[in-house]
């Protein structure tokens, strides 16, 4: 069974207010680099790779706080009928794994993404939470949904969350530039490329932002390479004291 979403534009809001202070309080910051984000009012598909429990909230601050999209996810139907409030917040998904069901899922997300402006389905490919740097294998949802909606182009978001020069670790974000399956095509070849083909042309996409991303982190600097702070976490400890610190021996000077 199709359990759609019921998103409620408050609810939304005060659950986005929510994960950006749940963000905040347990990262040093959070940096944003790679393409911009694609132009227009026109529908999108992110697609994530899944290391963290943290993904759903960071892709839910990148698309209402950031990016200001309208957006959607897909989630297990065991979780949302255990948990109805997603629903509220615009994620969707179906009760059982039945052809029928996962059919009327693409043809329930296709609408969702073509009737409304600005709209974005967020999804993380790999169908589970996997541990960081594991090989990526993607099911075949986001070459569905590609073949369904042959107009939205694909956005690659990468996200490492690193500990660094902080108590707290630090979460990094680069947007890859879109991917366009149907670019060039007319949309009934787009519905008839290879589902397979599709979907390790997306995990390839998804293996070169990974990589550029872990060489961005190489850098110690990212402000330098482009990266910006979209929010600032909570002082760590050692900042705390720096800067106490600090002031302490600048005030010793000024008495001397």
């Amino acid at each position: 069974m199709l359990l759609e979403a019921r998103k409620h534009p408050l609810l939304e809001r005060a659950y986005a207010r929510y994960g950006r202070w749940l963000l905040r309080r347990a990262f040093a910051r959070v940096w944003l680099g790679g393409e911009p984000w694609p132009p227009g009012d026109g529908p999108t598909i992110a697609f994530l790779n899944h290391s963290a429990w943290w993904d759903p909230i960071l892709a839910l601050f990148l698309s209402h706080d950031l990016f200001r999209r309208d957006g959607y996810g897909i989630m297990e139907g065991e979780q949302l009928e255990s948990y109805p409030f997603f629903r509220r917040i615009g994620c969707f998904g179906v009760s059982a794994e039945s052809f029928e069901d996962v059919r009327a899922m693409s043809e329930y997300a296709a609408r969702l993404l073509t009737e409304g402006a600005g709209r974005t389905l967020w999804i993380f490919p790999q169908g589970e939470l996997v541990p960081p740097r594991t090989p990526l294998s993607f099911r075949s949802g986001a070459s569905r949904l590609a073949r369904t909606v042959p107009s939205a182009p694909l956005v690659p978001v990468a996200v490492r969350y690193e500990f660094r020069r902080e108590q707290r670790p630090e979460v990094f974000v680069r947007v890859g530039a879109a991917v366009r399956p149907a670019a060039g095509a007319s949309a009934a070849a787009a519905r008839d490329a290879s589902p397979l083909a599709v979907t390790r042309g997306l995990e390839q996409r998804m293996r070169l932002e990974l990589s550029a991303l872990d060489e961005d982190l190489l850098h110690p600097v990212p402000s330098e390479i482009g990266y910006r702070v979209v929010l600032d976490g909570r002082r760590s400890l050692s900042a705390l004291y720096d800067r106490t610190l600090g002031r302490l021996q600048g005030a010793d000077a000024i008495g001397r």
